[in-house]
């Protein structure tokens, strides 16, 4: 992530910062950075992905 990645926030708490991440809407799970799944938290209403650029 030299040039920048992705911060993940849920509900407005950052959670994350990567290079890719995947959401699976039916397993409500994600993965980042193509590692484990891990399991969305219960009741989560927000789910934003900003670009960060050096």
């Amino acid at each position: 992530m030299a040039e920048g990645g992705f911060l993940v926030k849920f509900d407005g708490k950052e959670v994350e910062r990567c290079y890719a991440v995947s959401f699976d809407y039916d397993d409500w799970q994600y993965v980042v950075n193509g590692a484990e799944k891990k399991e969305l938290p219960a009741g989560v209403k927000s789910i934003t992905i900003e670009v960060e650029r050096q």
